[in-house]
């Protein structure tokens, strides 16, 4: 257990003081290493300054085997509150499978058009599981 932290510690610490990339391997593996194995979908949003330096990385929504909720609207005012000019949002499956569902492509659209209107940048929704993960960035989704 005491690896694992100092492990995770490690993965926080590449992606602490330098720019997040939404194609960054170290932000992958961040990511990876904190969500992928989780028994329960977890939503975590990673919120960045004008710099794409990170602010808060923080875990805005627990949910259950197949599903959690996630809030577009608390997403943005939290934002406003910490002066976020980018966010990267990631969540897990644990089913394995990091195809996004239909609600996934729904959920991207919705905070994209929601922190455009406050001139916040979405930069990535990465979806991690122990099978992979899947960008929406990469995929040309965003």
């Amino acid at each position: 257990m005491a690896a694992r932290e100092l492990f995770l510690h490690s993965l926080e610490q590449r992606i602490s003081w330098r720019p997040i990339l939404a194609d960054d391997r170290a932000v992958l593996d961040y990511l990876v290493a904190r969500m992928a194995h989780q028994t329960a979908e977890q939503a975590r949003v990673l919120y960045l300054n004008t710099k794409n330096e990170l602010l808060r990385d923080e875990i805005v929504a627990w949910g259950s085997v197949n599903r959690v909720d996630i809030s577009p609207r608390e997403i943005i005012r939290r934002a406003l509150d910490i002066s976020a000019t980018g966010l990267l949002i990631a969540h897990n499956h644990p089913s394995g499978d990091p195809t996004p569902s239909a609600s996934d492509v729904a959920l991207t659209r919705d905070l994209f058009q929601a922190a455009r209107l406050f001139e916040i940048a979405l930069l990535d929704h990465i979806i991690v599981a122990r099978q992979g993960y899947y960008s929406f960035r990469a995929e040309g989704r965003l």
